[in-house]
């Protein structure tokens, strides 16, 4: 019997790629309640929200390139 590897199973791919998605979706909300909290805290301009967001937007797709990378590095093997 052959003993199937969790790579080729194409569920698993698209488990991936929708957990991408909602680790992203995850990523920009944290990022958008850093943003509000900081701009509370230093009683600052609405614009640190637009910063919150995109710094959470910047390290979800970092973080997703990285999953990628490493998803494709044991396609390989």
């Amino acid at each position: 019997m052959k003993n199937p590897n969790s790579q080729d199973n194409p569920w698993m791919i698209a488990l991936y790629l929708g957990g991408s998605g909602g680790l992203l979706a995850a990523y920009i909300v944290i990022g958008f309640f850093a943003g509000r909290w900081v701009m509370e805290w230093m009683d600052g301009p609405r614009y640190w929200l637009a910063i919150g967001t995109l710094t959470g937007l910047a390290l979800g797709i970092l973080n997703i390139s990285l999953l990628i990378k490493k998803f494709l590095g044991a396609q390989r093997e």
